[in-house]
């Protein structure tokens, strides 16, 4: 779990998300993901995700989000910030050890 869902306040906003839903669920309610529109079914698991990632973690900023669509953007997200720190803007294959074999251990160049 990362510091920004450690926040105090992320928890106390992301806890009001959840009592709504199931909430919503007990009056029969449908609740549907803000990414894809999918239905979020009665006691399915789901996450509270952040409308803008960077807009704070106040609750008109929070929403239920169907798992898939929140971890696959979190890994977007986590990939694009560890290539840039990586530097690589582009990728550019990397020529091949010698014997056309990387350290000899018969895995693709790449």
């Amino acid at each position: 779990m990362s510091t920004k869902h450690r926040d105090p306040e992320y928890l106390r906003n992301a806890r009001i998300v959840r009592a709504q839903v199931r909430r919503a669920w007990r009056l029969g309610s449908e609740v549907r993901c803000w990414r894809c529109g999918c239905v979020i079914e009665p006691g399915m698991r789901f996450d509270v995700g952040h409308l803008d990632p960077a807009g704070g973690h106040a609750r008109s900023n929070l929403a239920p989000e169907c798992v898939r669509c929140n971890r696959r953007d979190g890994g977007r997200m986590g990939a694009a910030i560890t290539n840039a720190r990586r530097g690589r803007a582009s990728s550019t294959p990397r020529p091949p050890a010698a014997g056309g074999r990387r350290g000899g251990d018969g895995l693709a160049p790449w």
